[in-house]
């Protein structure tokens, strides 16, 4: 049953990058539609399908969906918008994820108390969304090429490693936190919604200000400040020893959490040429659900070790290190 979660996480990882060659092949808007109608198809199979194996397939189908949508939606942001438009949208894009996950995963729990399957009809959702996209989107021109594979590869794999590294560290809270509430301070299933749900309301209010922090800051020191807050609650979360004490931690994270997806976007549209967006976008959308999929099998041996609240202070001590490490490197390079 744990393949129910983990099956899409792994086949976008994989997939991701053959959407993004179809992306620039075939333009952004084909894929685009073919991923919403995989998406509501695959999403929403355990709604009428009641075979284990037909709704894990459709699971699958799910995977490829997210990353035909993913590549096709972040090569158009780029060929839409100049950079400063990216900013703004973004900062709008990051609030609408936090809000709609608060928002869907509260209507999953409630639709699962009447029954199993319903959850699995909010993928049914997008369907409402497609009249709205036909009249809005456009196909935009071809793209020349001027700069080389090399070139381009050399300055998108900082990119690319700083996704896997961010989502690494930054998925061991849905993946460790709720053994931490349950088993150390015993609280109850409902209270790791809670605790999320008000970290992700922090993530939309941050997200929403990336555009006017972008004004002041250029990548690099938001993402220092980012380690900050987010190393900032993970020693908060180390030392907790009440339910009442993980709360205080949210808002370090939801700012952390709610600026390093927006950043990473944003920084990695700045470098990427637009005749390699689609490529490029899914190697980006590979990266991040790689670390995704690595993060609890990275740290399980730690868990094993030091324990969960070990483990978040180790955490806590390598992201004020990185922040660290990068406030030295940009007084280095100004000098």
């Amino acid at each position: 049953s744990k393949l129910m979660l983990t099956i899409p996480s792994i086949i976008i990882a994989l997939f991701a990058p053959i959407a993004g060659i179809i992306v620039d092949k075939f333009g952004r808007l084909k894929p685009l539609y073919t991923g919403i109608i995989l998406f509501v198809l695959g999403g929403s199979s355990g709604f009428y399908l009641h075979d284990f194996y037909a709704i894990l397939a459709g699971r699958a189908v799910l995977g490829i969906a997210v990353a035909l949508l993913m590549t096709s939606s972040t090569a158009l942001i780029g060929d839409y918008l100049n950079e400063k438009g990216r900013h703004k949208f973004m900062s709008t894009q990051g609030m609408a994820v936090a809000l709609g996950g608060i928002v869907f995963i509260t209507a999953g729990g409630f639709l699962a108390q009447l029954h199993w399957s319903y959850p699995f009809a909010i993928y049914i959702l997008p369907l409402l969304f497609l009249p709205l996209l036909v009249s809005s989107l456009y196909e935009p021109k071809k793209h020349i090429h001027l700069e080389s594979e090399i070139e381009i590869e050399a300055k998108l794999w900082p990119v690319y490693l700083t996704a896997y590294f961010a989502m690494v560290l930054f998925y061991m809270l849905p993946t460790q936190l709720p053994y931490l509430i349950i088993d150390t301070l015993h609280g109850e299933p409902s209270t790791i919604g809670f605790v999320i749900a008000t970290a992700m309301m922090f993530n939309a209010l941050t997200s929403r200000q990336y555009a006017k922090l972008k004004v002041r800051f250029t990548y690099i020191e938001i993402y220092m400040i980012t380690f900050i807050f987010f190393g900032t609650g993970l020693f908060i979360i180390s030392q907790a020893s009440s339910i009442a004490q993980l709360f205080y931690s949210t808002a370090f994270i939801g700012i952390g959490f709610g600026l390093i997806l927006v950043n990473t976007n944003a920084w990695f549209l700045s470098k990427v040429p637009a005749h390699k967006r689609g490529k490029a976008s899914g190697m980006l959308a590979s990266s991040f659900f790689l670390g995704q999929f690595s993060s609890p099998l990275i740290f399980e041996p730690i868990v094993k070790i030091y324990g969960i609240q070990g483990l978040f202070l180790i955490v806590s001590g390598i992201a004020l290190m990185i922040s660290l490490s990068l406030f030295l490197k940009g007084k280095m390079s100004k000098h």
